[in-house]
């Protein structure tokens, strides 16, 4: 079972500062196929993540998790390439659903 990614806001303002982000300024959304979208962010910091996420979507409770959020068994913080990305995993929706709220630097650096 796949799961959908979907972004928080916030999330969303995050992608915008990464690196590869500007390749995408003059694209409309929905514009590229999946292959047009990987070949143009390839060695980009926003493509390592897009392929770190789609690994995390085909399994997510396998992924390299590196806490859990108090009281919240599904809310995960996980490395995805050099990024530290929050998410929750909500199996039960139909698709089920990977929302990632947030995209920073591992603490640290």
């Amino acid at each position: 079972m796949s799961y959908r990614v979907v972004f928080t806001d916030a999330a969303r303002e995050a992608l915008q500062e990464l690196d590869g982000a500007e390749r995408l300024t003059a694209i409309a959304p929905g514009a590229l196929s999946r292959d047009a979208l990987r070949a143009l962010l390839a060695g980009t910091t926003l493509g390592t993540l897009l392929e770190d996420l789609e690994a995390l979507a085909s399994d997510p409770y396998g992924g390299p998790t590196l806490a859990r959020t108090a009281g919240a068994e599904d809310d995960r913080t996980g490395l995805l390439g050099a990024l530290a990305v929050t998410y929750m995993v909500s199996p039960a929706t139909e698709p089920p659903v990977i929302t990632v709220t947030t995209i920073r630097p591992p603490k640290g650096t």
